[in-house]
């Protein structure tokens, strides 16, 4: 059995105790106004929105299969509260916490679960991970009323987590009666879940509207009785509407941080919600072997140059911190995070002599011309302060750059085919905060992936060909300290080929009016509030820190 991803009766015990205190439904008043810059599809069927939707809306109504840990970000008991691996790692078995029910009075069974995950993989639905789904799920068999058995066509290690809200929006249970008995057209109508808010009102380009369940909830029943989500696609009007109190919180970025905190409102940060990197691009065709950035230690002494302290500070307001190595974090499964810390405070290090010492040893003591794309993913617009302070900081140790901006949607495209507009070049890029490391790798690192930064399948050198035994034998692996030794591997092949290389492990960022809300924590990780507005108190229940 795979017992370490067994989630434990006390651990679901404590999770609930540590969601919420007790709160009674005459106790429940007030209404809690969020102001967010996207609302995604707006609808609210989990099978036709991606992740941020699901993240921001979606999650407040419906529950998972699996969920988070609270405390430390990452994978916890969710709709199910324990599941085992069988011996051959073929069948994932989910054992679902009893009393749970529907808004609509259903009692939620296996059989939702079984119907859910179908749902997800069936050929409507637009969910990023349909696909796999089909591919990897051979068959979900209801083993009774409280338990699910999921048959793989190979060992899926990841398949709890790929099936959590603290990776994606596919593990969202809906209801079998209900959604057969009245047809998909007017589900999405009148959507019910099974989570702490009840569907109320959808009003597209403008709200959602909440209501509080008024029964008790694993999740937590929450202390506002309505919830509001208001699309404001400005930032400062959002942050206006908090100062005013017409929300009470607001998604900002860092460069709004300080107006907003000078403006007396609170200024809320979730810890290991991405990582602002940079990377290059083709470093291993046969074009590039006569350039700088085809020798590891050029790279490296590219990393050297940075002051990522400076940047964290005038960038970022201060509200990020050194990064682990690529795409991992503190509550990444199946890593040495004490030992990677330690590696990286080092390795990461600002230290522009040796920079210019290395690029004199590799031959260029004037340093050499790189051409250099500066970009940000939506709704990460401070990727490009940081870009540019970065080049500048290379500018210092003699290296002659030549940065070109680009908008996400022209800079995406560069990466696709041969990449031939890319090649030679380094670029900003970014990772997002999820518990699995290997997804993020295999997207980065295979050579039969998009981005195949280490080689392809007609050129896969010693560290592409050693990346790729790794990833393989990850796939497998079910024994807990050959798993993290493999993971650890992994990092470090790819960490030592100096090619993507993490510049910050950013944060989320909201402004808050304390008169309006409580205090409050979020889940690390998870940029999105929504797993976390049934737990915000009101102002007078819980005050914040003075």
């Amino acid at each position: 059995m795979f017992r370490h991803l067994v989630r434990t009766t006390a651990l679901v015990v404590a999770l609930a105790v540590a969601a919420a205190a007790p709160v009674r439904a005459q106790d429940q008043k007030g209404t809690l106004v969020f102001a967010v810059e996207s609302l995604g599809a707006q609808t609210l069927d989990p099978i036709l929105e991606g992740r941020p939707g699901n993240a921001v809306y979606q999650a407040v109504m419906y529950d998972s299969l699996v969920g988070f840990d609270l405390e430390k970000g990452g994978v916890g008991p969710g709709v199910a509260e324990r599941w085992e691996l069988s011996p051959d790692g073929l069948t994932w078995t989910f054992h679902i916490r009893p009393g749970q029910t529907f808004h609509n009075g259903d009692k939620l069974t296996a059989h939702d679960v079984k119907f859910s995950l179908e749902r997800q993989m069936g050929p409507g639905s637009l969910a990023s991970a349909a696909a796999s789904m089909r591919r990897t799920i051979k068959s979900i068999e209801v083993a009774g009323d409280l338990t699910v058995k999921v048959q793989t066509t190979s060992p899926q290690i990841g398949l709890p987590a790929s099936l959590s809200r603290a990776v994606a929006p596919e593990g969202a249970i809906m209801p079998k009666a209900y959604i057969e008995k009245v047809g998909e057209e007017e589900f999405r109508k009148k959507p019910v879940g099974s989570g702490p808010w009840k569907f109320v009102r959808n009003v597209p380009g403008d709200r959602i509207e909440f209501t509080a369940v008024t029964t008790p909830h694993w999740r937590g029943r929450p202390h506002f009785k309505e919830l509001v989500m208001l699309l404001v696609p400005e930032e400062s009007t959002r942050v206006a509407m908090v100062r005013t109190g017409e929300a009470a919180i607001a998604s900002i970025g860092p460069e709004t941080m300080l107006g907003a905190t000078r403006a007396g409102l609170e200024v809320l940060s979730v810890p290991g919600t991405m990582q602002a990197i940079f990377q290059f691009w083709g470093t291993w065709r046969p074009e590039v072997k006569d350039s700088p950035i085809a020798k590891v230690r050029v790279r490296q002494a590219l990393s050297l140059a940075i002051d990522r302290k400076q940047v964290i500070e005038h960038v970022m307001n201060g509200k990020a911190r050194m990064p682990y190595p690529f795409a991992t974090f503190g509550y990444t499964d199946f890593f040495s995070a004490d030992r990677w810390k330690k590696w990286a405070d080092e390795a990461y290090r600002y230290d522009p002599a040796l920079a210019k010492k290395i690029l004199a040893e590799e031959g260029y003591p004037n340093g050499f011309e790189l051409k250099f794309a500066n970009t940000a993913l939506p709704g990460t617009q401070f990727m490009v302060d940081i870009g540019t302070a970065i080049a500048d900081m290379w500018t210092k140790v003699g290296v002659k750059v030549t940065l070109k901006h680009y908008e996400w949607g022209s800079f995406a495209p560069l990466e696709r085919g041969d990449q031939a507009p890319l090649t030679g070049w380094a670029s900003m890029y970014r990772t997002a905060g999820r518990p699995d490391a290997p997804w993020r790798y295999n997207g980065a690192f295979s050579p039969d992936s998009i981005q195949r930064l280490l080689g392809d399948k007609g050129n896969c050198q010693e560290a592409c060909q050693e990346f790729e035994k790794t990833y393989r034998a990850l796939g497998s692996e079910l024994d807990r300290a050959k798993r993290t030794a493999l993971t650890d591997h992994m990092v470090e092949v790819t960490a030592n080929t100096w090619t993507v290389i993490p510049i910050l492990e950013g944060m989320g960022y909201y402004a808050i009016n304390t008169k309006k809300v409580g205090q409050f924590a979020p889940i690390p990780g998870r940029h999105e509030l929504g797993d976390v507005f049934e737990r915000i108190p009101r102002p007078e229940q819980k005050p914040w820190k003075k």
